[in-house]
């Protein structure tokens, strides 16, 4: 069953380690869509994971201090974003201090460094049109075809039906593109 917000915000209220469990449960997917797509290319598994339950604690922590209002998907991603930037900070700063020293380490050719540069530019360029899509599309995109989840696991994660979000993966590919191709990458 699908909680709404208000539903879960009453319930938070009334029996918080119920309404924690079912807050976890509703928007830990999204959550994790939020801090995986800020840190996946500088971070590891156990500092995403680490992340997500960091930003579940400040929640929880934020519900039992002040009263609860507003829409929850907001204030979560709100939250998501802010603690996953602070982690990336945080990663960032501790890997440039600490470069690995491995005598069998090979050296990069200019080459693998051109290629690799450029395929970098062309996963942000990616992850901020699909940023610019806005909501639910850029869910169901990064879900879709960064998770490979299908149609109804999506459609729980953005509370609709399956064929909704197949109709809404279709013309969020097809703008996409067109983004894509006013930036100039036309492969």
């Amino acid at each position: 069953m699908i909680m709404t917000d208000s539903e879960l915000q009453q319930l938070i209220k009334n029996d918080p380690e119920m309404g924690q469990r079912a807050f976890y449960d509703k928007y830990f997917n999204y959550v994790y869509t939020i801090v995986f797509a800020r840190l996946k290319g500088c971070a590891e598994k156990e500092d995403i994971d680490e992340c997500v339950g960091d930003v579940f604690a400040q929640c929880f922590i934020y519900f039992e201090k002040n009263e609860i209002g507003g829409n929850l998907k907001a204030f979560t991603a709100s939250v998501a974003r802010r603690r996953a930037i602070d982690t990336y900070r945080k990663v960032m700063r501790y890997s440039a201090h600490n470069v690995p020293i491995d005598e069998n380490e090979e050296i990069v050719s200019d080459e693998n460094i051109v290629e690799r540069a450029e395929k970098e530019e062309l996963r942000r360029i990616l992850y901020e049109k699909i940023k610019e899509l806005g909501e639910p599309e850029s869910t169901i995109i990064i879900q879709k075809y960064f998770f490979g989840r299908n149609s109804n696991e999506i459609s729980e994660i953005v509370s609709m039906s399956a064929d909704n979000v197949r109709a809404r993966c279709s013309r969020a590919v097809k703008k996409l593109k067109n983004m894509l191709i006013k930036v100039g990458y036309t492969r």
